[in-house]
């Protein structure tokens, strides 16, 4: 008998701290350990946790700095903390299989996976870093992966859960060809931008945005264009293109003299995004991400603000929708189109569910 964290309550209310019920069960088939206690980590543990089946546990609760749960150890980093959960696992109940679920932001935090992978972990992650890190890093995980017969799950890290990385493999294994992927990837500014237009604030919508908990805790990650470009990359890679983060054409919405600034001093200064938007043309805009391969091989992408009418199909999206074109080779005069909710605490908490549920599945 061996004693895990499982009823999963979380008290926003007190400091952010996780409330977490104890109960004995048998080993289970897997425990998880959660890195982040933010929007998505909240929205999972309060919504999600306490409906896990019942050979699936939680045994652990960290944030990117210290752990949490079981114990506080405030001199213990996040690698060390896990690694120390991974080992005691193994030692108490060797046939239990774990995941570690990072539900950061964190770069830091990704660079982490391949120690967790060699130590017996399983990856799920809504963190985007990893799979658009350099190519020597993301090979690394690769090959720890399918050296030690791990799991990574992440899609959650396009599309907040909107099943685009499983039709791109699904595609692939129908021995289809992707030709295209196009759409307006940032679920945050296609909620700003699918309101804005001219004369409007730009900065008022953005804030709405961030108070909803649908942009990054940084704004700027959003509105420079890098989260995109990194959705685009890793599509790229599930589609098994040869791509580095420095060969998309990024377009930044932030201005120079906000790039550097603390996020404070951004949100004070923010009125240079409106005169910035006051100076474009047109009426209404979407930041539009676009990845191609051509007959030669040849892989472009680009991340850029774009101006539309209203026969776009961007124009009628319900705010903070996705719209995704797939075209390939099978589809390729009538491209495949998925759209739903693109951003957001819920639907990503949802996502994330949804991959827990998978790896169990893969397992059984």
């Amino acid at each position: 008998m061996h004693r895990y964290l499982h009823t999963v309550e979380f008290d926003v209310a007190k400091s952010n701290l996780v409330q977490l019920k104890q109960s004995v069960a048998l080993a289970p088939e897997l425990a998880l350990i959660i890195v982040g206690h933010g929007n998505i980590a909240q929205a999972w543990l309060q919504q999600f946790a306490p409906h896990l089946p019942p050979q699936v546990v939680v045994h652990g609760v960290l944030n990117s700095r210290s752990q949490i749960l079981p114990e506080h150890k405030p001199h213990q980093d996040t690698r060390s903390a896990v690694l120390t959960m991974l080992q005691q696992l193994a030692a108490e109940s060797p046939h239990t299989q774990v995941a570690v679920v990072d539900l950061t932001a964190s770069k830091i935090v990704s660079r982490y996976y391949v120690d967790w992978v060699n130590a017996g972990a399983h990856l799920i992650c809504a963190n985007k870093y990893a799979g658009s890190s350099a190519i020597e890093y993301y090979q690394s995980l690769r090959e720890a992966l399918a050296h030690k017969g791990r799991q990574w799950l992440y899609n959650t890290t396009v599309g907040a859960g909107l099943p685009i990385q499983s039709v791109i493999r699904e595609r692939l294994s129908c021995h289809d060809q992707v030709i295209r992927i196009e759409g307006n990837l940032s679920g945050s500014l296609s909620w700003v931008f699918q309101q804005y237009r001219r004369g409007d604030s730009l900065v008022s919508w953005l804030r709405q945005a961030a108070e909803l908990g649908m942009t990054e805790p940084d704004p700027r990650i959003d509105l420079s264009g890098m989260d995109v470009a990194r959705k685009l990359l890793i599509l790229a890679r599930e589609c098994g293109w040869q791509l580095q983060l420095q060969d998309i054409d990024i377009e930044s919405l932030v201005p120079q003299g906000l790039q550097d600034i603390p996020l404070a001093q951004f949100w004070q200064q923010a009125e240079q995004l409106d005169a910035a938007m006051a100076a474009r043309d047109g009426e209404q805009f979407h930041y539009i991400g676009k990845i191609a391969c051509t007959a030669d091989g040849k892989i472009s992408a680009s991340a850029r603000l774009v101006a539309i009418d209203a026969t776009s199909p961007y124009a009628q999206l319900a705010p903070g929708n996705a719209n995704f074109l797939l075209q390939s080779v099978q589809y390729d005069s009538n491209p495949m189109l998925i759209q739903g909710p693109g951003a957001g605490r819920e639907v990503t908490a949802a996502g994330v569910h949804s991959d827990i549920l998978a790896l169990l599945a893969l397992r059984l």
